[in-house]
């Protein structure tokens, strides 16, 4: 069987996967700890220039179990378009059915592009 690998905005420790917030990431850690496989995504963690132990951008490894967690850390600047502007200002309401709350402004949008590119090129190597 090829090997589960599971993308997605922020990533779940599957080890702690009951205190994980959201049936999604419950569903990915049962999935991957039956299998074992790759969870890519951002950290959550917000990195501020000058401060960080590694650039935006770097992939941290952290092996929990048959799972590889592999995550991105993201500067200010990216976290507001991208996570704050765009997934929790668009993404969120639209796909929740609550356009008033719907915020589109299309230097969010740029943003949220150029993170998606970012973690592509980081992920890409990991396949």
């Amino acid at each position: 069987m090829s090997r589960l690998v599971v993308i997605s905005n922020r990533v779940a420790d599957p080890r702690r996967a009951a205190a994980a917030a959201g049936g999604l990431a419950v569903a990915m850690g049962d999935a991957l700890r039956q299998t074992g496989g790759l969870w890519f995504g951002w950290s959550g963690a917000v990195t501020d220039d000058g401060a960080q132990a590694a650039p935006a951008g770097h992939v941290h490894r952290t092996q929990a179990g048959n799972v590889t967690l592999a995550t991105v850390d993201l500067d200010r600047a990216d976290h507001d378009s991208y996570y704050a502007g765009y997934s929790n200002g668009v993404l969120w309401p639209v796909f929740h059915g609550r356009l008033d709350l719907a915020s589109f402004d299309t230097g969010h949008a740029a943003g949220y592009r150029r993170v998606n590119q970012l973690l592509a090129r980081r992920l890409l190597p990991l396949l």
